[in-house]
């Protein structure tokens, strides 16, 4: 029983006994019961001003929220303070990678011959990507990220910084970087490794990032966006935490994007780009192109044209042309590689692709303007949430050709041909299963140009949140 009800409860009780009695009525005078009337007012005035009180401390507690609010989109933990101003999320990424090789008794000999490698490619697991990282807002204007990458193709690197980069996004459409980051550089390496269709991206693109624009690249620089065009510049050096080779801090380079989608966000969407970097003050005038033959099971590598103590500039730049249309999209790239030698001729390189593929459940490709990319592809009916659904189902098939061969100049880096077919399957958000089918020709490899090839066959379990 409230203090209200108590209270009303006795003022009646009181005035009932008064009232009830004959001769106390009788003998009441008009100024007793104005008395008494008094004093039950002031008795509610109390009542009332209790229940204010109590009321107001109430709805206090009721309105008052938490200062912190707790999200759990996608499996991934965001915190988030009352006022918006401040987050704290954390991402996680793994990519475990399971694969094998067939190559013939010549094509393995050659292939020792021309490259120096030990051994021929032999069947592996590992994890091409083991990432933790942590990111989010303070003063609602200032973005964060810093991630750790665990995991690597082969056994060459340890555990390392990928990412730990302060990003101002004060202004509308524009984004302000700088810290240890990878620069949005070609179509293909702008594509999250969570939402690429291939198990690695196209020697091309590889080959394009390497000089200049690289993980973990000490950045200064920004984005633009509007709704069709976007726009990129940095200033990059060597990667964080490098202290020898190419990678020294004197590095210098600058690099570039400029793309423009038609429909970003429905229809037919057209993507027209172009990227670009230039690279001076090389540590010790090196510069080195190579590049796994587009699988990393293994960790030898094919192609490699070494310009060792040669290189004064180098230069990058190329097309990019995607389209989208509903579950089809295909996209390009071309790429010369420009390498301003110290003494005797330059030297120059070029490498492409072609991809296409088609989404058979029926889903649409996402493209983000924001990094002028494609965003990964969301199931519409995900399996295993109690729905029956089946996830979503892609087929894919990219050709790419690099040439690392400049034979005038004595370079025999080699010529690579790669076909790759795959099947994907986006169980839900935040699980993958990639299959892709391999198969590699390489000519003119080394003083003896020499040729050699292999297939293989590789699966990739994604886990992400």
């Amino acid at each position: 029983m409230t203090l209200r009800n108590i209270l009303l409860a006795g003022t009646a009780l009181g005035a009932a006994t008064i009232f009830a009695a004959p001769s106390l009525a009788a003998s009441t005078s008009q100024a007793e019961l104005d008395a008494l009337k008094a004093q039950i007012e002031a008795l509610q005035r109390k009542v009332d001003d209790v229940q204010i009180q109590h009321g107001t401390a109430i709805k206090s507690l009721e309105e008052r929220k938490s200062d912190v609010e707790v999200s759990l989109k996608d499996g991934r933990p965001v915190f988030k303070s009352a006022d918006g101003n401040f987050t704290f999320g954390i991402t996680g990424r793994a990519h475990l990678d399971v694969g094998g090789y067939s190559m013939s008794d010549t094509d393995k000999t050659n292939m020792i011959a021309a490259t120096g490698n030990a051994d021929a490619p032999r069947g592996n697991a590992n994890f091409r990507r083991a990432r933790l990282g942590f990111n989010g807002t303070f003063a609602k204007d200032f973005g964060y990220n810093i991630e750790f990458n665990f995991g690597d193709s082969g056994t060459e690197s340890n555990a390392r910084l990928y990412e730990a980069a302060l990003t101002y996004k004060g202004i509308d459409g524009v984004n302000l970087i700088f810290g240890a980051t990878k620069p949005k550089m070609t179509l293909d390496d702008s594509t999250s490794s969570n939402d690429i269709t291939f198990i690695e991206r196209a020697t091309a693109v590889n080959l394009a990032i390497s000089p200049a624009a690289g993980e973990a690249r000490m950045t200064a620089g920004g984005t633009y966006n509007n709704d069709n065009l976007f726009g990129a510049a940095y200033y990059t050096m060597g990667s964080a935490g490098a202290g020898t080779g190419q990678d020294d801090y004197d590095a210098s380079n600058v690099v570039g994007r400029l793309a423009y989608a038609t429909s970003p966000k429905e229809g037919v969407n057209v993507h027209i780009g172009a990227s670009g970097s230039h690279s001076f003050n090389l540590p010790g005038d090196n510069m080195r192109f190579r590049d796994r033959p587009e699988l990393r099971v293994d960790a030898d590598r094919y192609i490699d044209a070494n310009l060792a103590g040669q290189a004064d500039t180098v230069t990058v730049y190329g097309p990019e042309l995607a389209v989208n249309y509903g579950p089809f999209r295909a996209q390009g790239e071309y790429y010369r590689y420009d390498v301003s030698r110290l003494a005797g001729s330059d030297v120059d390189f070029d490498a492409w692709y072609l991809q296409a593929s088609w989404i058979l459940s029926g889903e649409s490709y996402r493209y983000d303007i924001r990094k002028a990319a494609y965003s990964g592809v969301k199931p519409a009916n995900p399996f295993g949430f109690g729905g029956g659904g089946a996830g979503a189902w892609e087929i894919a098939a990219r050709y790419s050709q690099a040439d690392l061969n400049d034979t005038a100049n004595g370079i025999f880096g080699g010529e690579q041909r790669i076909m790759t077919a795959g099947v994907n399957w986006y169980v839900n958000n935040n699980l993958r299963f990639m299959l892709n089918y391999v198969d590699v020709d390489v000519d003119d490899r080394g003083a003896a140009q020499l040729d050699f090839g292999h297939q293989a066959v590789a699966l990739r379990t994604q886990f992400n949140f």
